[in-house]
């Protein structure tokens, strides 16, 4: 089966979004995104075409939002200024907005956080037992003789 790539193709779009709700992809580049995008296409390959066009749209949306207020598309926002304009279409009493958002938020937090070497980074070492490894006993530490 060839992996449709969703997302991938909006790289430039997404990469402002990106980096507003992970300061630490803000210094990506392009070509450092593919990975994260192919974690979230891979995601996606399984959802209804018709959900893939509406978050293809709603990014482009995102994308040109800011130009009525700003004169700007998002990626000529400071990253204070993408930051309120974000928060402010989480909050806002537009379900459609908030639920997108929250969404593309989630997708793209599943590929950021999805690759192992972030994972490690962050101290992340999954366990078969779950929270029953957190409650068990610890054995003993040295205390340097």
């Amino acid at each position: 089966m060839i992996r449709q790539e969703v997302l991938a193709p909006l790289a430039r779009q997404i990469q402002p979004i990106l980096a507003t709700f992970i300061p630490a992809t803000a210094k990506l580049s392009l070509a450092d995104l593919g990975p994260v995008l192919a974690r979230v296409d891979e995601r996606l390959a399984d959802e209804p075409e018709a959900l893939q066009r509406q978050l293809k749209l709603f990014i482009r949306i995102l994308w040109w939002l800011p130009v009525f207020t700003h004169l700007r598309t998002l990626g000529g926002l400071s990253p204070e200024q993408r930051l309120k304009m974000l928060s402010w279409l989480q909050d806002c009493g537009v379900t459609k907005l908030r639920v997108g958002l929250w969404g593309l938020r989630t997708l793209l937090f599943v590929g950021w956080y999805g690759d192992p070497a972030v994972q490690e980074r962050l101290g992340y070492r999954p366990n078969i037992a779950g929270w029953d490894a957190w409650h068990a006993p610890q054995a003993p530490q040295n205390q340097g003789e």
